[in-house]
């Protein structure tokens, strides 16, 4: 069962947490069969045989499954968006979440020879909007080279929202401008 519905230009989360955003222009629903044109898939897409190509849809499907939303842009930058409903929003648990988005995802569901490496380049507060945000940056280091993550974290006294952005290998900083908008137009429903 879909997480969630677009409709007229938004985003609707159907479960708890029950939250909304306006997808920007240039935005759409990523689906399984966008994976190759995402930047930081392009190359190793295009040097897979065809069992390898098939390997990597099935992984990216797996992927999609796990987030509440994937988007993608015309230019193949990815932003994703999980939540955890009842995670205790700032203590520990939300802590976890934030954990789950960039440890699972990028060391623990590497394969045993492409471990990525994680950098920690900035940790901070911002405000995007009406939206108090945890913003963290960090650098993944990995076989198919360096990938430059943005995630901002919602947290409130029960749940936790989590945003994450990926520009492309050209320019890590491609798209940045949609995911801030996505950000601020945030609403808890």
């Amino acid at each position: 069962m879909p997480k969630g519905e677009y409709w007229k230009g938004s985003f609707l989360h159907v479960y708890p947490p029950r939250y909304t955003f306006e997808v920007p222009d240039g935005w759409r629903e990523a689906k399984v069969e966008d994976y190759p044109l995402l930047g930081f898939s392009r190359d190793i897409f295009a040097r897979l045989d065809e069992a390898g190509r098939q390997k990597l849809l099935q992984n990216a499907d797996l992927e999609l499954q796990t987030l509440d939303t994937g988007l993608i842009s015309s230019q193949g930058v990815w932003i994703q968006v999980p939540s955890v409903a009842g995670s205790g929003g700032y203590g520990q648990r939300a802590a976890g979440a934030l954990g789950a988005v960039r440890d699972s995802s990028r060391v623990q569901g590497a394969p045993p020879g492409d471990k990525p490496v994680l950098t920690l380049e900035s940790i901070d507060i911002a405000w995007y909007g009406l939206n108090r945000l945890l913003r963290v940056r960090f650098r993944s280091d990995e076989l198919r080279g360096s990938m430059h993550w943005t995630v901002l974290g919602l947290y409130t006294d029960v749940d936790t929202i989590l945003l994450a952005h990926l520009g492309t290998p050209e320019n890590r900083q491609e798209g940045i401008a949609g995911f801030e908008a996505i950000a601020a137009s945030l609403r808890l429903n």
